[in-house]
This record gives C-alpha cells, sequence and structure tokens, in this order.
C-alpha cells in the first residue's frame, strides 16, 4: 500500500459513516475500496479482481462500465444538469424515461412520480396511501400491511414496513399503523402448514387481519414478488392473486415492491408480470439506472391518479423532492433501458436463471448446505447446523459472513443473510461465469466447514 493508498484508509476511517455494518469493525479492518468495474468483475486499490455476485447491491443489472451510460450522462450534463419536476417544471429525460417505465409496466400503470431511490419511494407509497384515502372521505383507512421479513428500506417509514428486527432495534418507536402477516415460505411455513395442502393458507391471513383491525383502517398491501433480503423467498402458484382478490373484497390496495425484482431480474420487465395480477401501485429503483445513477419511483394505476384529478385545482400535491426526476438520471435510465432491450437482457434473465438453479444445486452435498432457493437470476444458499432437523447455526458464530469473507478471499462478492448468503449476478453474466460463481462458492463453504472441523 503506497502513502496515497494508506492516506486514503486513514481518511475512511475518520470521517466516512458505512451502513449496514458494524462502525467498530470498520474503524478497526477498514473496507475495500473499489476502483473499477467491467462487466460483472470490479477492482479494488490493490489491483485485487472480485466477481461481482450480488450486482453491487442488488442494482448493477446491465453491468458495469457501460460506456453507453457515461456518455449520455455527460451530455445530459451538458445540456442541463438540473432540472426539478416540482412546481411545474420538467426536462425531456424525465417525461422520455416516465414514458418507456408506463409501457413496460402491466396494464392500466401508466403515471409515474419519480424518487431517489427505493427507500424514498416506499416513503412516498406510504403518503400516497394516506393521502388517497384521505380524498376518498376515509381518512381512517391508511394501516399497511406488510410481510415478515420483508425488505423496503432504512429510512423510518420504510423500515417500519420492513419486517425484519433488526432495523427496529434501536430505532424505536416505530410507525404505527403497520400490520404483518405471514410470507409465503413453504419450505418453513411460518403457520405450520404443508403446501399444496394448505390451500395457500398463509394469503387467508390477510383475511384474518382485517376481520381483527377492521377493513376501515387497513389502505394498502406490500409485497415483493420475491423477498430478496429476506432470503430470495418465491411465493406459490396462486399466492398473489389470492392477495389481490381479498384486497379486492375490502377495498384494500396492493403494493408490488419491485425494488430488486424489477427492470429483468425475475426474466420479466416486473416481476408482478409473472403473475396474473396487476397491482395498484408498483416501486421500482436500482435496476432502472443499474445504480449509475440514484433513481427509483411508483407507478400508480390510472384510476389512482384520477382521484388526484377529481380534487380539482385546488388541491396540491404537496409531495416530491428535489431530485424527482432529475434529468442526468432519468438519461441513465433511458441509455440503461437501451441496453436491456437491445441485449434482449431480460429474455436472457429467463434463459439463464435454469443455469443458475442448477449451478447451485450442486452444492447441496455440503453438510452446512440447507435448503437451495432461486428465482430468476436470484438465489439463496441457506446454511444450517443439522441437514436432518435443518437448524440453523447460532447467530453469535456468524457462519454466513464467514461464508461470505470467504467467498470474498475468493475473489467472489456475495451477500450475507442471517441464516443464508445470497447470489444476485449481474444480468450480463455468462453460462461459464454462472459455474464459475458456484465453484468459488463452493470452495468457500469448503474453507468454512474445514473450520467447524467438518
Amino acid at each position: 500500500m503506497d502513502g496515497m493508498e494508506r492516506e486514503l484508509a486513514r481518511l475512511d476511517r475518520a470521517h466516512l459513516i458505512h451502513g449496514f455494518g458494524s462502525p467498530a469493525q470498520t474503524d478497526r479492518d477498514g473496507t475495500v475500496r473499489l476502483v473499477k468495474g467491467r462487466g460483472i468483475w470490479v477492482w479494488d486499490s490493490e489491483g485485487r479482481r472480485y466477481m461481482d455476485g450480488v450486482a453491487s447491491l442488488w442494482n448493477v443489472n446491465v453491468g458495469h462500465g457501460r460506456a453507453e451510460i457515461a456518455r449520455a450522462v455527460a451530455a445530459q450534463v451538458r445540456a442541463i444538469e438540473y432540472a426539478p419536476t416540482l412546481l411545474g417544471f420538467s426536462s425531456e429525460p424525465a417525461i422520455r424515461l416516465a414514458a418507456r417505465i408506463a409501457r413496460m409496466a402491466p396494464k392500466g400503470l401508466t403515471r409515474v412520480l419519480f424518487t431517489g431511490g427505493g427507500s424514498e419511494s416506499n416513503e412516498t407509497v406510504i403518503r400516497l396511501v394516506r393521502l388517497l384515502s384521505s380524498l376518498r372521505g376515509k381518512p381512517e383507512k391508511s394501516g399497511i400491511v406488510a410481510l415478515t421479513r420483508a425488505y423496503h428500506g432504512s429510512s423510518t417509514g420504510a423500515a417500519s414496513l420492513t419486517g425484519l428486527e433488526t432495523f427496529h432495534r434501536h430505532y424505536e418507536p416505530m410507525m404505527s399503523g403497520v400490520f404483518r402477516m405471514p410470507r409465503p415460505h413453504c419450505h418453513r411455513c411460518e403457520i405450520q402448514r404443508e403446501y399444496p395442502a394448505c390451500a395457500l393458507a398463509c394469503a387467508d391471513e390477510l383475511e384474518a387481519i382485517v376481520a381483527r383491525a377492521g377493513a376501515d383502517r387497513i389502505g394498502a398491501v406490500i409485497a415483493e414478488p420475491v423477498q430478496g433480503v429476506g432470503g430470495v423467498i418465491a411465493p406459490p402458484p396462486g399466492w398473489l392473486e389470492r392477495v389481490r382478490e381479498i384486497c379486492d373484497r375490502h377495498d384494500i390496495l396492493l403494493v408490488a415492491d419491485e425494488v430488486i425484482t424489477g427492470f429483468g431480474r425475475l426474466g420479466k420487465n416486473f416481476g408482478v408480470q409473472l403473475t396474473k395480477v396487476i397491482p395498484d401501485m408498483l416501486v421500482f429503483a436500482k435496476g432502472v439506472t443499474s445504480g449509475y445513477v440514484p433513481l427509483g419511483g411508483v407507478i400508480l394505476h390510472e384510476r389512482l391518479f384520477a382521484t388526484l384529478l377529481d380534487a380539482g385545482d385546488d388541491f396540491v400535491l404537496h409531495h416530491g423532492y428535489t431530485y424527482s426526476g432529475h434529468p442526468v438520471a432519468c438519461a441513465a435510465g433511458l441509455a440503461n433501458l437501451d441496453i436491456l432491450e437491445r441485449e434482449d437482457l431480460v429474455r436472457g434473465a429467463r434463459r439463464k436463471a435454469p443455469i443458475l438453479a442448477r449451478a447451485l444445486r450442486r452444492l447441496a452435498h455440503h453438510p452446512i448446505v440447507g435448503e437451495i432457493r432461486t428465482a430468476g437470476l436470484m438465489g439463496a444458499v441457506e446454511l444450517v447446523q443439522d441437514r436432518a432437523t435443518e437448524a440453523p447455526f447460532p447467530p453469535e458464530r456468524k457462519i454466513p459472513w464467514r461464508v461470505r469473507q470467504a467467498a470474498l478471499e475468493r475473489g467472489l462478492i456475495l451477500r450475507a443473510g442471517t441464516s443464508f448468503v445470497v447470489a444476485c449476478p449481474p444480468l450480463v453474466i455468462t453460462a461459464e461465469e454462472i459455474d464459475d460463481l458456484a465453484r468459488r462458492l463452493d470452495e468457500a463453504l469448503t474453507a468454512v466447514e474445514r473450520e467447524l472441523g467438518l
């Protein structure tokens, strides 16, 4: 490490706060400073190369180093670097991107409200649910039902919707009016039923929540088509359709959180398009720009926007952000979607999904590997202390983190969860690179098993 690198490491420890990790550990061990990316690969400041097995933060769908996006960003900065979508102003990139996203979305989802990212998008959902209920003369109908172990963001409202206890501990009190229903994880059913004999009983738990709380208090249900941070949990066929039926029966909005699953991750433009369900709102971020510039948004169904129109000229939509529809971000989004379309990456993800599934299933021989789950180009490997009972390791042993670190030493970046590790590579990954990913994870699992004496 030369003098400049040592100084950057010192400044990093002295001034930059890093989230989603232990500040004490970061202060002691430092960070991996990434300096370059090409395709599915990134390099650190020491020249080490890593396979980006989680598309950075589930978001770099088209891969790193795309010159087309850089050129689009530079051209927009030269034209006009900033124009709001508030107070009666607009810009061409925001207009064109909103129209393009609406064309990609399920039928009827036509109106786009841009944000800066996923957490802001779910904060927007909270406010829109309250706003629409109020305009319809039902201000008490503002509660939101979310799933256990769901992830919807880390800002206060979005974290309240998040069903992961670690995002609540030390941050109480959380937002009121959040109701929790079991997630549809058939392998570890939270209501101790078995699929398909259960007849989707976990979805019917929504009916029970409505009965207890009252339909006049519940304004929306929010769900990910596949839980990402929660461990790549895909619902069984018919689950979302049943939830939609219950929502319709009780005049409850259905919100699809597609922050991770949107823009090709599951082999469709949006994950909900794998079903027959049309949500009332759809939340997006991450893959809309492949992370090149921050951007997110909420797509509203036309009938919801009609409620805002019917409010008349005296009604003002007091919501939005300084960077909603930022022209540079939207220019990056347009260039990103050009790549998705030109390289047929959405359909490519559909073709490569079974390759990823087969590659990860080859890890099933490991004594610490339990359930292996995949959905599109997302995969999770559950780590268990006892394969017979599938009991997880005690959290204090940090086995997922140890597997993640062993993979990092072998040039593979993964995400560690509570009891699993996750792979979510850029959509441009090849079949050969998928096999390489599985090989590196195989070696990491073996290394940790040796440490455990297995």
